[in-house]
């Protein structure tokens, strides 16, 4: 009796915690690089789950350093735009990106959310963030870095939003093969709300094995 009840109760968890989980739906608007040189390429977009995530398209998200510079890329304009519908309320986001920015150069990056529904269109600003990194030669290091920041979205959860990042590479090196600037992987993790109902059921199913031992 005691194993079925063991059984019983982590079945009933695992039905739970999938009832809790999310199911989102990306809808990507723009993924793109655009340099100062007027060439454009679009980046590659892979989604799992509550992961959505960008990498270089046919130009890498790279300025500077010689062989770029020849073409004479020294500034470039990432930007992300996309859509999420979700069947569970998402209370918040994970923004991480790595890149380098080595010598005078620089990549900044701003993102800001919105609230977004299918027929009202994009609404009041619920999340937001920016920053930037900087080479030795401009005050910062020229260490490759690893951003994460986490974002709470104000309002509480959220089934559907709009995400708008932008990243600005920028080569400022007045001998511009001497600096560089890249970007190398953008992702984004989706925070669901704490899953309650699986909470509330593993205490339910707790008592109910308690009842079953006495």
């Amino acid at each position: 009796m005691r194993t079925f009840t063991r059984l019983s109760l982590v079945a009933g968890i695992a039905i739970f915690a999938q009832m809790a989980s999310a199911s989102l739906s990306y809808n990507v608007l723009n993924a793109s690089v655009v340099f100062n040189t007027g060439e454009t390429s679009n980046l590659t977009v892979n989604t799992s789950g509550n992961t959505i995530d960008f990498t270089a398209g046919s130009i890498p998200m790279f300025v500077g350093d010689g062989a770029f510079t020849a073409n004479g890329r020294n500034q470039a304009t990432v930007t992300i735009i996309y859509t999420v519908t979700s069947t569970k309320p998402i209370t918040g986001l994970d923004l991480i990106f790595s890149g380098q920015a080595f010598g005078q150069a620089a990549v900044g990056y701003s993102e800001l959310v919105e609230k977004w529904s299918a027929g009202g269109g994009a609404g009041s600003i619920i999340a937001s963030t920016s920053g930037s990194y900087t080479g030795a030669g401009l005050g910062g290091s020229n260490s490759p870095f690893v951003n994460e920041t986490p974002l709470s979205f104000s309002g509480g959860g959220q089934f559907s939003y709009k995400v708008k990042k932008t990243f600005t590479l920028a080569n400022l090196d007045s001998n511009p093969a001497s600096s560089f600037a890249s970007l190398q992987l953008v992702e984004q993790n989706a925070v669901p709300e704490p899953a309650s109902m699986g909470v509330l059921a593993m205490g339910a199913l707790g008592l109910l094995a308690r009842r079953r031992r006495k």
